[in-house]
């Protein structure tokens, strides 16, 4: 046998023994504290169920003797309790041995090791437990190793897939200093690999003075009634397919290094459609914050939103938020064209305070609390999804929420702070300026011509181009977004929301919610409110109808009709719906239709003309006499909750041109868009 096989073979046996020597030779001077590190600090999905024991395992190296170990548990922040250490045998599990052993650098040293484990006895379902071990040797040197940390959860409950990073951050972040001091003592007096360690210290460095922005969460409670399984952002595609969740729900991914890839991004929705899940994303997910660095922009926050590259499949718009993909779109172009003051603008900026009471307005989605009262102790929120409140609440939100900026300024203040320790650059200045409302007053006078939008800023206009299929989901979203979801909770300081959007026209459809705040952070009344939303979203059912859904009334002349009328019936039809093509002297009887479609402008023959100046106002319709724009969408005209699309050119060529511009934007994402606002 070679001189390195009976070597390995040796320190293999010894290991087995006992507290072991790790024998050559080369001594160590100035002997130093002992190593400790945890072999598996988190279990798969950081959950064990509720009738099992856990067995965390160790290993210690030493320069000299070990005088004392002791290994600890905790249960939910309790005290923590002494656990018998137990040498373990290598066999029992080799693959933490050999992860643990396989550190060394060299053979060459005298070193005393030791292979241990603790045994957790079971807890009920509905416990956070934390573990952790502490050695001292005969020098008097004490180390405590990183923590480890689970969650046992109902087996029999739905399954839910939390990705959360910050459980890990965070335990790591509480135990820093512990985790900094043994590198720093032992990294010179052992050949021994810490690499990943020394990868935490350095990740979690700048953020030590900033714990407040990594709160607990506290998903011992939700484990409590589900089978809950928490995987980091890099580890949702496989946990996918192998635990195979009913509701996955997105938890404050707010860090850029914390972001899901579009990949991953595109597999989840994939996921969901195919099995009519649930998505819950919630405070921070959203976050696309930038810092300012030398004149220059640095994403410190997600691309979670999505533009016009990945429109239909961005978490925006899953979530019903179809007009922050167009922010992100106007910003992107603003950058490109040197404009950094849009820019630089958060769509949704996280970390703002709020102190308001929560109430929920739909008992049919949440029906365990009736409020959630923040106005003492303040609660971290979302600011950008208010271009979704009806008119009269947003003209109340405006005023009060820019008049509450001060009570905000700690938080953002400490958010930016991180940023720059983090990337050296501030967010800061931007971050209050959103508060002013500048991206929902784009949205609001945003105009969507016919093959391209213009969104003012300030005093600066951003023009975005894209395709048909794009501009003319814009189009229509602009006009019904409001319609395709609820706000299901709302706060009296109009800062908290819950948006809860059902995709029940669709046989592929999922339930989303979308919680402004970090309700996870939250107790006993924030965690029923999110078994309610669980609930909710994981009971999807699509409408039943012999019908077609969409339903479609076409109003044209004979001459119209025959140019492009027929064919944008057929084209229609093709995809589900249902037209009825009227003539003016026949559209009294249809004037109360959802869904209008009219062929023509306002000189349009035999009485077609006339509807449209009562569609659209005296500027639009002089628009379509210059063959400045021919397609429109207007709301409400003829009854509440009522959609009509005028197309029309300066005369019938023209207004058949801009039929076949029209037809080429239409596309089963556009039809979906169309059928939910239908049933809605």
């Amino acid at each position: 046998m070679k001189k390195g096989g009976m070597l390995i073979s040796l320190i293999l046996m010894l290991s087995l023994l006992g507290p072991s020597t790790i024998k050559g030779a080369v001594f160590i001077q100035n002997p130093g504290p002992p190593i400790v590190v945890l072999g598996n600090p988190y279990p798969k999905y950081l959950s064990v169920a509720p009738n099992e024991t856990f067995s965390a395992y160790f290993y210690v190296v030493e320069d000299l003797d070990i005088a004392e170990m002791k290994g600890y548990y905790r249960v939910n922040g309790g005290e923590w309790i002494n656990r018998k250490i137990l040498q373990a045998t290598v066999n029992e599990n080799p693959d933490v041995y050999n992860s643990l052993f396989g550190r060394f650098t060299t053979g060459n040293i005298t070193l005393r090791t030791f292979f241990g484990k603790i045994t957790i006895p079971p807890q009920p379902a509905g416990s956070k437990v934390e573990f952790k071990i502490v050695v001292k040797d005969v020098e008097g040197h004490v180390t405590e190793s990183q923590h480890g940390i689970y969650f046992t959860s109902n087996p029999k409950g739905k399954k839910v897939l939390i990705v959360d990073p910050n459980v890990k951050t965070r335990t790591n972040l509480l135990n820093l200093n512990n985790i900094s001091q043994m590198l720093n003592l032992t990294k010179e007096h052992y050949p021994y690999d810490m690499s990943d360690l020394e990868k935490i210290v350095e990740d979690l460095k700048p953020m030590g003075n900033y714990s407040l922005l990594f709160p607990e969460h506290h998903w011992e409670l939700l484990g409590e009634k589900y089978n809950i399984g928490i995987v980091g952002p890099d580890e949702l595609e496989d946990a996918l397919k192998d635990f195979k969740p009913k509701v996955v729900i997105l938890s404050n991914l707010w860090l850029k290094e914390w972001e899901l890839s579009q990949e991953s991004i595109k597999s989840l929705l994939d996921y969901l459609r195919e099995n009519n899940g649930g998505l819950i994303v919630t405070h921070g997910t959203l976050y696309d914050g930038m810092a300012s660095m030398d004149g220059s922009l640095r994403l410190v926050g997600t691309r979670h939103i999505g533009n016009f590259d990945n429109f239909d499949e961005s978490l925006a718009s899953a979530l019903g938020l179809y007009m922050l993909p167009v922010l992100e779109e106007a910003k992107n172009e603003a950058l490109k064209e040197g404009m950094l003051s849009i820019a630089g603008i958060p769509s949704i900026q996280s970390f703002v305070t709020s102190k308001g009471k929560l109430g929920m307005k739909d008992i049919r989605i949440i029906s365990s609390q009736s409020e959630l009262d923040y106005s003492n102790k303040g609660v971290y929120t979302d600011f950008g999804w208010q271009y979704l409140l009806p008119e009269k609440s947003l003209s109340f939100a405006e005023p009060r929420i820019r008049s509450s900026k001060d009570s905000t300024k700690e938080s953002l203040s400490m958010l930016s702070s991180l940023h720059k320790a983090k990337f050296g650059g501030s967010t800061y200045q931007k971050s209050i300026y959103a508060l002013d409302f500048p991206l929902i007053d784009a949205v609001q006078k945003s105009n969507v011509m016919d093959d391209k939008m213009v969104i003012p800023v300030g005093t600066d206009e951003v023009e975005l181009s894209g395709t048909q299929d794009v501009i003319e989901k814009v189009r229509l979203l602009k006009a019904i977004n409001k319609n395709l979801v609820e706000i299901s909770a709302l706060s009296d300081d109009y800062m908290l929301s819950i948006i809860t959007k059902d995709e029940k026209a669709r046989g592929d459809g999922i339930r989303s919610a979308y919680v402004s705040f970090n309700i996870e952070a939250g107790g006993e009344k924030e965690f029923n409110v999110l078994s309610d939303l669980v609930e909710w979203t994981s009971n999807f059912k699509a409408i039943q109808t012999f019908a077609p859904i969409v339903q479609v009334t076409l109003l044209s002349n004979d001459i119209d009709w025959a140019i492009k009328g027929t064919e944008l019936k057929g084209k229609l039809e093709s995809m589900g719906a249902m037209v009825t093509r009227v003539s003016a002297s026949e559209f009294g009887s249809y004037k109360n239709s959802k869904l209008i479609v009219i062929l023509g402008g306002p000189k349009a023959y035999d009485g077609v003309g006339d509807y449209v100046k009562q569609v659209l106002s005296e500027e639009e319709q002089q628009k379509i006499i210059n063959g400045e724009q021919g397609i429109f969408i207007k709301r409400d005209v003829w009854r509440n909750g009522q959609i009509v699309i005028v197309i029309a050119g300066q005369g019938r060529t023209e207004t058949g041109m801009k039929v076949s511009t029209y037809e080429k934007g239409i596309d089963e994402g556009y039809m979906d868009y169309l059928a939910d606002f239908m049933v809605g």
